[in-house]
């Protein structure tokens, strides 16, 4: 066990460079699952929805497809709902284990040079962004409905930026 402890970030200034280790474990972990299979990455992207006819048609400068309006959430009631699908796509998929995958690299390399202002920087917008994106697919896109799978994610995204906002000059010289 303590030739384990020899790999794990120094915590000589806190418990933070700690925290950075394990969210970049469980990104990478994370980010390989969207490969294997789209099951977990439906868990967190819940929405459903169908084609928004309420687009102009096609014409030389506009063509509905290439809207990013050309859904709209599904009602849970009512004739669309039967018709209704995600949006989770395997590119999709993919393309947010990328991200992911990026992230917790980032993290990783922060929590072992916390002190460095780069890293330091560079993590707390892996924060800021999954937080960005999250909420935005929650209260704008309405691909998120809050609830349990969704609870991680939105943690680590906010309680990640707070901490790292508020410990800047602690870590940062």
């Amino acid at each position: 066990m303590a030739s384990l402890l020899e790999y794990l970030p120094s915590a000589e200034k806190g418990y933070l460079p700690y925290y950075l280790f394990l969210v970049s474990i469980v990104a990478v972990g994370n980010s390989l699952q969207p490969y294997a299979t789209l099951h977990y990455t439906r868990r967190i992207y819940n929405g459903l929805f169908v084609p928004n006819n309420a687009l102009p048609p096609k014409t030389e400068r506009f063509n509905p497809e290439d809207s990013t309006r050309k859904l709209k959430p599904a009602s849970s009631t009512g004739k669309d709902a039967a018709k209704a699908v995600d949006q989770v796509t395997p590119l999709a998929g993919r393309l947010f284990g990328t991200y992911t995958f990026l992230a917790g690299i980032i993290r990783f390399y922060a929590s072992y040079q916390i002190e460095n202002p780069a890293m330091y920087q560079m993590a707390l917008l892996t924060h800021v962004v999954a937080a960005v994106h999250f909420t935005s697919e929650t209260l704008v896109f309405k691909t998120i409905r809050f609830s349990g799978p969704q609870a991680f994610p939105f943690l680590a995204a906010y309680s990640g930026t707070l901490w790292m906002l508020l410990q800047y000059h602690h870590y940062v010289q």
